[in-house]
């Protein structure tokens, strides 16, 4: 039998590559088809269908793409596929009876940990057998309803799992190979916005088993050795376990000691290592220790830095903590990132300055700030669904912050931060992986010490980033402070204001990140010195090639690409990008029609930031010359005469609505325009599209504009040269820009 596994590929998809190896080990074949974006699903479509394989397996990581995914399968249906579609992963495990609803097309949902499932359905569809003897599965009862089958443990002995199956050349970060690996599962935290919690929890009520659970580090260093003997000897590992570190320092400690002895056993010499930890887990000695293994990043959850903050997600109190492991790692070289959840149901402007002064505290660490989203079975969803009428779906909801002040210094920031925040090549991004490239040359190219300077580069402009954003932050801060709540026209205006001064400052910070990741690639290409060579295989090592030959070792295939895949759709190997760090991004509002976003299994092409999504996209509705906005029950308890706002420009799309925020505050129903360029000749002709409701424009540009409206006419001064324009529709304000050099030529 033969299943074609469908995912994300902007990096080596682990969890199909895993679920590969299984099904192979059982006698049946598995292809893997890359699925990235929204706009391939047509050919995704094509080649999933090729071949016609019995089974196709959907692996949804981030709530974000399901629509993507489940929108995906309804074509497959359409396009005549009969054979069974199953899916997993968190977000379809926790939303099983909405996911298994007929319209979606989808069979079963294999729950929790996989592996075993998955080989039993396949066996049990060979077979011909009644599916709902197959524990750890869902699907539709006789009458219709979901169900799930008996429960599964989760997996006890994460050795006896085979490596994964390598269908495609790894991505490479400054010409070192990025190699996803992963070392344990679970974690033991509390999180109440986390769907890893969630999606354990749920496992171990159902069938049991231990949240938390690692490889042995002789087992981890054999995929190692093995992996980087088919790599030339020099690899960057990204271990995308739930925690890589542990609460105790001596275990953390000789864990990892152990995996470097074992490495040397094998004779692999310098590798780099990449990880997540929470930071009550850091201290000065172990940040010392992992960096001396090898440790080059570390994302550091700080999620809040705010007390207050942590507390109300559950992070418990750790400030002191944070500053500890963020000091103790800088100490010791090791690169560290993070993400703040400032935005949440009980957030104040007190404690939204208090995560200000954090940036600027630890300007030399690069940051992003978003809303933590009620993901789906998550405790951050069930208590909000207790307490309000949560906005959206179960594919994204959309919540009301408590504090009026709060909620309106939220929507301002979406709209006024969201290119620098979210853009997939946006400053944040690109900025997330400034030090991480300057420490991957450092350890695989800096001989005599000669990336000094390009290091002080990446610390002082990540410094002057964020520090510029805990600026602007603070100035919308001072806007939601100072403006009366029903003066639309006044917060409409001046976000708009404070959203192109800060696409006017990102001009300037992505000229400086173009030069910066030049000059890294430059010195990775031709570094004044030769890098040390990789040493020559071991006796062990030797043995443990010989022990796979003959099948007594975990399968492992690397380098090759699955016939399944082809150039448009895999992964990319060689310079694709410099370290992309996954977080798993927030969900859309709204129903089928919500928009996808980006990101994926594992990275992305850009020089190494987060993948990180929009706050959720509320979408938007027509409407002519002056239009009068509805009141809703919030609004008319307060009393309020209806607004009218009068439009400059008007024109209409048909695209799907997704959720209106309450619109007794401003920026209720933002827009979600488009941006696209062709060039002719000297100038270039920029059009906005993707509106669903009558919009005005003001454009900004270096060099010259000619017209208004949705299109214009501009002539840069050089390729870095940007268009900026703010869009203000009947419900709220966005802002975009567009670099000349992505303008595509006219054909004529």
């Amino acid at each position: 039998m033969r299943i074609h596994f469908v995912g994300a590929d902007l990096e080596e998809n682990l969890g199909i590559g895993i679920l590969a190896a299984v099904v192979e080990r059982h006698g049946h074949e598995a292809g893997i088809v890359p699925f990235n974006d929204v706009s391939e699903t047509e050919r995704v479509v094509r080649r999933a269908m090729e071949g016609d394989p019995e089974i196709i397996g959907l692996s949804i990581q981030f709530q974000h793409r399901a629509p993507e995914f489940l929108g995906l399968s309804r074509k497959l249906r359409e396009a005549g596929y009969r054979g069974h579609i199953t899916c997993g992963g968190q977000f379809p495990t926790l939303a099983f009876r909405e996911v298994l609803e007929p319209k979606n097309g989808v069979d079963s949902v294999v729950l929790h940990d996989g592996e075993e499932t998955l080989a039993e359905l396949m066996d049990a569809l060979t077979r011909g057998e009644n599916l709902a003897g197959v524990r750890g599965l869902a699907l539709r009862a006789d009458d219709g309803a979901a169900m799930r089958t008996e429960a599964r443990r989760l997996l006890d002995d994460l050795d006896a799992v085979p490596f994964a199956k390598r269908y495609r050349p790894h991505n490479q970060h400054m010409g070192v190979p990025f190699i996803p690996i992963i070392g344990g599962r679970g974690c033991w935290g509390k999180c109440n916005y986390c769907s890893i919690i969630a999606f354990y929890d749920d496992a171990i009520e159902a069938g049991g088993g231990r949240a938390v659970r690692l490889r042995s580090p002789e087992n981890v260093a054999a995929e190692m050795a093995l992996l980087l003997d088919a790599a030339d000897g020099r690899g960057i590992f990204c271990f995308h376990d739930d925690n890589f570190i542990f609460p105790s320092e001596k275990l953390s400690i000789r864990r990892i000691r152990q995996i470097r002895e074992a490495l040397d056993e094998y004779g692999v010499g310098r590798v780099a290592m990449v990880g997540k930890a929470r930071p009550d887990c850091v201290t000065p000695a172990l940040a010392k220790e992992l960096a001396e293994l090898g440790v080059i990043r570390l994302y550091v959850g700080v999620e809040n830095g705010s007390e207050a903050g942590g507390e109300h997600l559950r992070r418990g109190t750790q400030q002191e903590h944070v500053r500890g492991a963020l000091a103790a790692c800088r100490e010791a070289g090791i690169f560290v990132c993070y993400n703040l959840l400032v935005f949440e149901p009980d957030v104040t402007i007190e404690n939204v300055r208090e995560n200000v002064r954090f940036i600027v505290d630890h300007a030399d660490h690069p940051v992003n700030f978003c809303r933590a989203e009620p993901y789906f079975g998550t405790a951050l969803h069930v208590e909000l669904a207790g307490k309000q009428d949560l906005g959206g779906s179960y594919l994204g909801f959309n919540y009301r912050i408590g504090d009026d002040r709060a909620e309106l210094l939220f929507r301002i920031c979406s709209a006024a931060f969201r290119e620098r925040n979210f853009a997939p090549n946006g400053v944040a991004n690109r900025y997330m992986g400034l030090g991480y490239a300057a420490n991957v040359l450092r350890r695989f190219y800096d001989i005599g010490g000669n990336t000094a300077s390009i290091a002080r580069r990446a610390r002082e402009l990540t410094r002057r980033i964020s520090l510029d954003t805990a600026e602007f932050l603070e100035r919308a801060i001072s806007l939601a402070e100072r403006v009366a709540l029903d003066d639309f026209e006044t917060i409409e205006r001046e976000t708009a204001r404070l959203g192109l001064a800060i696409a006017a400052a990102d001009r300037r910070f992505h000229e400086e990140l173009d030069f910066l990741y030049a000059d890294m690639r430059a010195f990775a290409e031709s570094p004044p010195a030769r890098p040390l060579p990789a040493p020559r295989p071991s006796p062990s090592f030797k043995h443990l090639k010989r022990s796979l030959a003959l099948g007594l070792s975990m399968a492992v295939v690397v380098g090759g690409v699955d016939g399944c895949s082809d150039d448009e759709t895999s992964g990319q190997g060689g310079q694709g990008g410099e370290g992309g760090m996954v977080v798993d991004p927030l969900p859309p509002d709204g129903g089928d029609g919500g928009m996808g976003g980006m990101g994926g299994a594992g990275g992305q092409a850009g020089e190494g930031g987060m993948v990180v999504d929009p706050p959720p996209p509320d979408g938007g509705m027509g409407g002519m010359g002056a239009i009068e906005i509805e009141s809703d029950e919030r609004t008319a308890a307060l009393g309020r005469e209806p607004r009218k706002l009068r439009l400059i420009d008007q024109w209409f799309d048909t695209a799907p609505k997704t959720t209106v925020r309450t619109i007794d505050l401003p920026l209720f129903d933002p827009p979600r325009p488009r941006l696209s360029a062709r060039r002719e000749g000297d100038e270039v002709i920029v059009s906005l599209g993707g509106l669903t409701t009558p919009v005005s424009t003001r454009w900004e540009a270096d060099g010259d504009i000619t017209g208004d409206g949705p299109e214009i006419r501009w002539r840069p001064l050089g390729p870095a040269d940007r268009v900026r324009v703010a869009i203000r529709s009947r419900g709220g304000v966005a802002v975009l820009s567009l670099r000349a050099d992505e303008a595509k030529a006219r054909v004529v």
